[in-house]
């Protein structure tokens, strides 16, 4: 699929738009994505400078890609993007999803859908010490244990639609000792 496939979330004030390129998932799949983060708030908000999270719910059959932290680590503090009054911050990745699938039974059911789950902080205050700086990450356990309720206190979340996805499962590339021969006609 060459078109991106979009999805869209708004809460408190912060929407989300992002595309998604593919329409596919299997046990072992990376998506890309482009997402534009927008603050309609009167204050600066952070999004912290992580990898994407992909997981799936066996019950709803859908996978949640998560961007930001709900938590910071318990050593590490990840940098801190602000994202300013009116500002709107485009951002590209690539998301790895990893299902453990049974693929013993036809009738199992399979993950159908995907949206996305941005994590962001509303209080900038606490965490000035984060923001935009050169390293991806400051080590200092003290500072994350100090850091860690405000963190979890102030934690906001904006949820996307799903998108419908189609399952697929791991195909062989086809080899020449598994190609069947063609037969043809003639001399030639």
């Amino acid at each position: 699929m060459k078109e991106p496939r979009r999805v869209v979330g708004t809460e408190s004030d912060v929407r989300i738009d992002a595309e998604v390129y593919g329409d596919r998932l299997g046990p072992n799949i990376t998506l890309p994505l482009k997402y534009d983060v927008t603050n309609h708030r009167n204050t600066t908000i952070l999004i912290a400078d992580l990898l994407p999270d992909a997981t799936y719910d066996q019950e709803t059959h859908m996978v949640t890609i998560s961007i930001g932290s709900e938590i910071p680590g318990e050593h590490f503090l990840p940098r801190l993007i602000p994202i300013r009054p009116g500002e709107r911050k485009s951002f590209s990745t690539a998301a790895h999803v990893v299902i453990v699938a049974n693929p013993g039974s036809p009738w199992t059911p399979r993950p159908n859908a995907l949206r996305l789950k941005v994590n962001f902080l509303g209080n900038t205050s606490p965490f000035e010490m984060l923001i935009a700086i050169p390293e991806k990450a400051v080590h200092d356990p003290v500072l994350a244990a100090q850091l860690f309720p405000k963190w979890v206190e102030g934690n906001e979340t904006v949820f996307t639609n799903s998108l419908p996805m189609r399952w697929i499962t791991v195909s062989e590339e086809p080899t020449p000792a598994t190609t069947p021969s063609r037969r043809r006609r003639g001399g030639t």
